[in-house]
């Protein structure tokens, strides 16, 4: 495991958590006085992006490894909100990619040659 990876990739995950968080309160402003929901949110973003720093060894294209892992993370979170569930693994999956892509390349830039 690679400190730096997981630095950036939980990091990474704390950002999609609140902008996701950020969208839902614009978009569903219903949800905004549901600080469990808002909260679950960031937490499963960041878990997203901690989970895709530790798995750096999965010998997977990094889009198609932060897919699987953001799909899997959220189906968590999805399980206790069915009326969200489509949303929640959509974000997911789509976090998931922009995460492990990002995280990948930042990785390979600060690599030595």
């Amino acid at each position: 495991m690679r400190t730096k990876r997981l630095i950036i990739a939980t990091i990474l995950g704390i950002f999609c958590g609140l902008f996701c968080m950020y969208g839902m309160i614009t978009k569903f402003p219903e949800f905004a006085a549901d600080t469990l929901l808002l909260i679950g949110i960031v937490y499963n973003r960041t878990l997203i992006g901690i989970v895709i720093g530790i798995a750096d060894d999965i010998d997977l294209h990094p889009a198609l490894r932060g897919a699987v892992i953001g799909v899997v993370v959220s189906m968590g979170m999805a399980i206790f909100n069915a009326e969200g569930m489509l949303a929640l693994i959509g974000f997911g999956l789509i976090y998931g990619i922009f995460i492990d892509v990002v995280t990948s390349r930042l990785e390979q830039r600060s690599m030595p040659v």
